[in-house]
């Protein structure tokens, strides 16, 4: 056994024996018993470098054991909306690696658990299913795999193309999972951190930089964004460690930031806010004289406290799309607290983490013709109608917010692209409100009763697919959640919306059979998915423009204009 890994050996034994459950293991000789304690403990402290959760929260993740379908342990953070799921392997040489079986086996426990197939897990994952199942309804939870290991070698070329093909998979919309492989360096480093408390030392490359003398003294520029990327991954949440929160995964802000560093990572710098970092001491060395082109500064003591969405999204896409992160820069300041008062940091803090963030639906308010369906919600229906970031939303018996609004009109409207946008994400219809997709939804003609009833039909629709949800398991079950605006889209399509605007239309029938419909809609729509697409992530799938045209053309030509079917 090599001196790393004894010494990885003693953190891990110190940390976790008290916490790992070994029951299992009663009655196994102490070499076996030992060596799972040491699986087990490497996929635990795995945990706390990936997911940042401290010990007791890591081994209370564990599933390894009998019939685990090759997943050691899953983490579900609620708070994050992340789900890391971990393979770990043990290797008292230090000198080994993964093999391809074990990491195509991972991969496939990983399909299985993202199916919802808990008939292959064992008692573990099953106790899990509750909250494995609200992750897997929820599109902003992303999945973090992490390959852990205590030896050498990186991952094989033949390990690293299946697991590039799932991930190629998985993120054909959008990057909703991410590989973090753990060797035997990044244990040892780690371990050597945490022995001299975690003070964090950064070296920084600034370009194009200038300096603030007084009242305290500051630098600030530009700094490309993969030596960004090479901070988080070295130091993790704990470059975060004085921030008022950390990273805050998979927002619709976020999204936007990574997609900016995806498709034009040279205009990112002016898009972007930047980074703050206060350092307790912050010196630039001599190298590169009194030019101002770029300087290297020493930050001892470093926390960021400003920027940590920026920094968390430049660390996500740079595992995705290397080549276009290096093309990015993005802004920075480094503030020396060498010689500020007492609570300065505090100040710095709250001050730079307490500007109000504009939304996109907030540019929606600018348009008159919300204000003028506002009115006539209210004048004409009695129903109020909130379309203004900070208004209380009314109750669903008393009105509707313009997010209700935007997605029930997106799949009423007879164009599919719209409500495929209102699941990939309702904040791109709100984007421009001069032209398309925007002023096809709120046009000059739309009528508050046009509106309340599409509204009510998404209403109906959702509260039937929330009862299927409750009486289907495996595939069926997510295609009830994932496929709600197709479904919802489908259903619009056998009403008779040309005649929303009549009020003497009989619209309690209206619903009645769209609740109807929408069970047959969902039957007919799972049956479709698995002829066309047995295998397809089925979150990412309903994202798909191309892939939901295909379906609807598959399910509808079995139904007449009436609805009933053929």
């Amino acid at each position: 056994m090599s001196l790393h890994v004894r010494r990885l050996g003693v953190t891990l034994t110190r940390s976790f024996s008290s916490h790992i459950n070994l029951s299992d293991y009663d009655g196994r000789a102490e070499p076996e018993r030992n060596s799972a304690l040491l699986t087990r403990s490497l996929a635990a402290y795995a945990l706390t470098m990936a997911a940042d959760v401290d010990p007791r929260v890591a081994a209370a993740a564990i599933v390894d054991g009998f019939d685990d379908n090759g997943l050691d342990a899953i983490q579900v953070n609620k708070d994050e909306k992340r789900v890391y799921v971990v393979q770990s392997k043990w290797d008292n040489s230090g000198s080994g690696g993964l093999q391809l079986g074990d990491v195509q086996k991972f991969l496939q426990g990983f399909r299985d658990l993202v199916e919802a197939r808990f008939d292959r897990f064992n008692a573990k994952v099953r106790a899990m299913q509750a909250e494995i199942l609200d992750a897997l309804d929820d599109p902003l939870v992303r999945f973090v795999l992490v390959l852990a290991h205590s030896g050498s070698q990186p991952l094989s070329s033949h390990a690293r193309r299946s697991v590039d093909d799932l991930l190629n998979e998985f993120n054909e919309m959008q990057d909703t999972v991410s590989l973090r492989h753990i060797g035997l360096k990044d244990f040892v480093e780690h371990v050597t951190a945490e022995a001299q408390g975690r003070s964090i030392r950064l070296e920084v490359m600034l370009h194009e930089w200038a300096q603030v003398k007084q009242p305290y003294s500051a630098y600030y520029g530009q700094v490309d964004a993969t030596d960004v990327a090479s901070w988080l991954l070295a130091h993790g949440q704990d470059l975060f460690a004085r921030n008022l929160r950390k990273f805050l995964q998979s927002t619709e802000v976020n999204e936007a930031i990574i997609g900016t560093l995806k498709t034009c990572p040279q205009k990112f710098w002016y898009f972007n806010n930047g980074i703050t970092v206060l350092s307790q001491n912050l010196h630039r060395k001599p190298i590169g004289g009194t030019k101002r082109a770029s300087g290297v500064f020493v930050c001892e003591g470093a926390t960021i406290v400003n920027g940590a969405q920026t920094v968390g999204c430049i660390g996500e896409a740079f595992a995705r799309h290397p080549d276009q992160v290096n093309q990015a820069r993005v802004g920075i300041r480094l503030i020396s607290l060498g010689n500020c008062p007492e609570g300065f940091e505090t100040e710095v803090t709250r001050a730079t983490n307490t500007q109000n963030r504009i939304e996109r639906r907030d540019f929606a308010s600018l348009d008159p013709e919300q204000e003028r369906l506002r009115k006539e919600l209210l004048l004409d229906l009695n129903k109020f109608y909130v379309y203004k970031t900070g208004d209380p939303p009314p109750s669903p018996a008393e009105g509707c917010t313009i997010d209700d609004a935007t997605v029930a009109l997106a799949c009423a409207h007879d164009d599919l692209a719209l409500a495929v946008q209102a699941k990939r994400e309702v904040g791109k219809l709100w984007e421009d409100v001069q032209k398309e997709p925007y002023t096809a939804l709120f046009r000059p003609g739309l009528t508050a009763l046009r509106l309340w009833r599409s509204v009510e039909i998404l209403r109906a629709v959702d509260a039937v697919l929330k009862e299927q949800q409750a009486v289907r398991e495996g595939r069926e079950r997510m295609v009830a959640v994932h496929g709600n605006r197709l479904i919802l889209h489908q259903v619009f399509r056998l009403l008779p919306r040309d005649r929303f605007d009549d009020d003497r239309l009989d619209f309690e029938g209206v619903r009645g059979a769209a609740s109807r419909e929408t069970v047959v809609v969902l039957e007919l729509l799972a049956g479709s998915i698995n002829q066309i697409y047995p295998n397809a992530y089925l979150n990412s799938l309903f994202k798909n423009l191309s892939k939901c045209k295909a379906l609807t053309d598959e399910t509808s030509i079995r139904f007449t204009p009436e609805g009933d079917e053929r």
